[in-house]
């Protein structure tokens, strides 16, 4: 370190450790100790004398050793962390007319993406964040957390403010009142993104707060001046649509004269008008902040770092060791070192040349050529973020950017046949990439020309993608038509049975342990033949219904495939629908319907009949809990005693166990439950509520957006 003019030559970075050299004093008494035992010994068994080093050197190789723990540094280089800059304030527009799509992908994500970019140049700056529409609020106060703006900046979208409309003069006067400071007054600017839609009282009162505060304001821009672009929002059912204004679309345009006006009469303001083209807003403010002044925030610092002094102390320790080995010369030693020194040479140039190229770009476009979209994507990606840390030249961070966005294009080319939704996400994802890479190099013409070619390829996928869910739409109403004639027939097979036993009479006795009689030994009901004749009119009826609904299931069933296996590029083998299992069951209902309309002519063949309805109702249930989404209700058909008689040959009496818990049991056994442990942490505690005050912050802004007569 430098004071004074005086150099201290060495620095201990970790002195603690040289307290372990009082380790040498108990090693030397050790050593004497031993070297006389062995003295000794050998003298007794009439021994000679052995040549032997001096402690000194062992003591010597100790010493070395903690001193290279140590850490000694020397050749010290200082390094300075200024915390001086300007306070910038950001005033981003989250009106419903930054939604717009005439700037990639919309004008706030570009105006979004702008302020990321900024930040990527700023060091010493503090930076807050307002947004605004109809009302102003402070999303980050002034900070030189930057990852943290990165977050708030995240979360920002349209209605997250209280009040609809475009208010610009409600930021100016947040910024200026409650987050700058007037200890700094001189030292600060204000950054507008907007599209100059404003509902304001003018520029006029604009202007004269700047003026009074002092503040620097730049104005950028964003959005189409001339033809203006329509606004799309969702609706309640979730549909994107156009916003109109009585009846009509609305198209909203860069208002450039407003926001040049407001430059003009504000001193120190500045006008960038971006239009719908890719923009660099640090450039854009490095330029405008040229030549101004800067502050200290009171928070300079600064460190200093050595060079290492053990490599040179360690080989010296080494070298004692070899010595106080034995029994090598002066060649292995002198191998021995030359040895050392070329592998640190080595070492040395291996990790210089990884340093220079850690990923290969041949490798990346060879990837490219064989079709392996994603891999290359994932290298030229790798390739990007080295040279953008290497500071490499725009031009081939340009280009790299470029190629990665190409491997997601030709992805999404490969894949928009036979999977539209990845496809989608891929040719997205592309033209991001492809804007960043207009971004880096806004003369390359090559990324608006895929720009407008992902355009309309991202437009005919989700062309597809949309007939598609308007198939599936109208497969699901087709299966709805279907299972509503399915539950209509269910209920008329129910009611007609029930017809036949209220006609019928009871033909066992009172005491069921007891066998039955013969049943010519019972009377029949004096209409039995007619009841008979009409029962079977109605069931054959039954019966033709479930015919037509099980060629309707059919008629479905090969729709369905036909459709799947044309999707799946697989024409000739047969693929299984949903309609699988339900055909066969409504085989069986359809057969159980035709023996019961064979057996209700004759009374004395009711009873089995009724048996053939329930099984019929049976199946019908089956099917219909198979379409179920929801399975509180399943098996519960409407069977009655004699059915489980009849059908499942049980005792009535016995059908039901005492075991299972009637509703007062089961709201006490539901009751005596333990609860679940909690399993949620702070963090999500709080995003909960972030997201919970985001929510209610949506919804004061639609109930106030009524009471604004320009909700954009």
């Amino acid at each position: 370190m430098a004071k004074g003019g005086d150099m201290i030559a060495v620095v201990f970075q970790w002195p603690w450790m040289l307290a372990l050299i009082l380790g040498a004093i108990p090693l030397w008494m050790v050593m004497r100790h031993a070297d006389a035992k062995s003295r000794s010994a050998r003298t007794a068994l009439g021994g000679g004398s052995v040549t032997k080093a001096s402690n000194w050197m062992e003591v010597a190789v100790y010493a070395l050793i903690v001193l290279a723990l140590a850490r000694p540094g020397y050749n010290p280089t200082r390094f300075e962390i200024s915390e001086s800059g300007r306070d910038v304030v950001f005033a981003l527009d989250v009106s419903r007319s930054m939604l717009a799509q005439d700037a990639f992908p919309s004008r706030l994500e570009a105006a979004k993406q702008g302020i990321r970019d900024c930040l990527d140049t700023f060091v010493g700056e503090q930076v807050g964040l307002v947004i605004y529409g109809g009302s102003s609020s402070i999303s980050c106060p002034l900070t030189s957390d930057y990852d943290f703006v990165r977050y708030m900046l995240s979360q920002v979208e349209p209605r997250i403010v209280e009040f609809g409309g475009t208010l610009l003069l409600s930021a100016i006067e947040k910024s200026i009142d409650q987050v700058f400071s007037k200890e700094r007054k001189g030292f600060q600017d204000l950054i507008v993104l907007t599209d100059g839609e404003d509902h304001g009282p003018g520029v006029e009162r604009m202007a004269e707060r700047v003026r009074e505060s002092g503040v620097d304001l730049l104005l950028v821009g964003i959005g189409d001046s001339k033809i203006g672009s329509r606004i799309p929002i969702a609706n309640d059912e979730g549909d994107i649509i156009p916003l109109k204004h009585e009846e009509a679309v609305v198209y909203s345009k860069l208002e450039s004269a407003e926001l040049s006006a407001l430059a003009k009469k504000s001193p120190n303001s500045e006008y960038i008008e971006v239009g719908t083209l890719p923009f660099h807003l640090g450039d854009e403010y490095t330029s405008f902040s040229e030549g101004k002044g800067v502050k200290d925030s009171g928070g300079d610092s600064s460190y200093t770092v050595y060079e290492e002094g053990a490599f040179l102390i360690m080989p010296m320790a080494l070298v004692l060791a070899l010595l106080l080995a034995g029994n090598f010369g002066r060649t292995h030693l002198s191998t021995s070192m030359a040895a050392l020194v070329v592998s640190i040479a080595l070492n040395e140039r291996a990790s210089g040349q990884n340093s220079e190229e850690p990923v290969n770009f041949d490798n990346a476009i060879l990837l490219l050529k064989e079709g392996r979209y994603l891999d290359a994507g994932n290298a030229f990606s790798e390739l990007s973020l080295e040279w953008e840390q290497n500071d490499r030249e725009s031009g081939r961070l340009a280009a790299t950017t470029f190629n990665e966005g190409l491997s997601y294009y030709l992805l999404a080319e490969n894949a928009r046949a036979e999977a539209p939704r990845e496809a989608l996400n891929a040719a997205l994802y592309a033209q991001e990439i492809f804007f960043k890479a207009a971004r880096i190099d806004p003369g390359n013409r090559r990324s608006g020309r895929r720009l407008e070619a992902l355009a309309t390829m991202v437009d005919a996928i989700e062309a597809r993608i949309e007939r598609e869910e308007e198939q599936e739409q109208e497969r699901d109403e087709k299966i709805e038509a279907l299972l509503a004639r399915i539950r209509e027939l269910l209920e008329r097979q129910t009611e007609l049975k029930r017809d036949v036993e209220s006609a019928d009479i009871d033909r066992g006795p009172q005491n069921r342990r007891i066998s039955l009689p013969n049943a010519r030994s019972v009377n029949p009901p004096q209409d039995a033949d007619a009841n008979g004749i009409a029962f079977q009119s109605s069931q054959h009826l039954l019966s033709e219904e479930g015919s037509e609904i099980e060629a309707e299931m059919t008629r479905l069933d090969t729709e369905f495939s036909l459709a799947t296996s044309m999707l799946s590029g697989v024409s000739d083998a047969p693929v299984d629908t949903i309609f699988k299992r339900p055909l066969e069951l409504m085989d069986q209902a359809v057969a159980a319907q035709r023996e019961a309309e064979e057996l209700l002519p004759q009374w004395r063949f009711w009873p089995a009949a009724r048996t053939r309805q329930s099984v019929a109702m049976a199946r019908l249930q089956e099917i219909l809990d198979l379409f179920a989404s929801n399975s509180d209700n399943d098996g519960e058909a409407d069977w009655e005693e004699e059915d489980w008689e009849e059908y499942m040959d049980m005792d009535p009496g016995e059908s039901l166990s005492s075991s299972i818990p009637m509703k007062g049991d089961f709201r006490q056994d539901a009751l005596m439950q333990p609860l679940p442990v909690p399993n949620f942490s702070a963090d999500d505690i709080l995003k909960e509520e972030m997201g919970n005050q985001q929510f209610r912050q949506q919804q004061r802004a639609k109930a106030n957006a009524g009471k604004v007569e320009k909700d954009w």
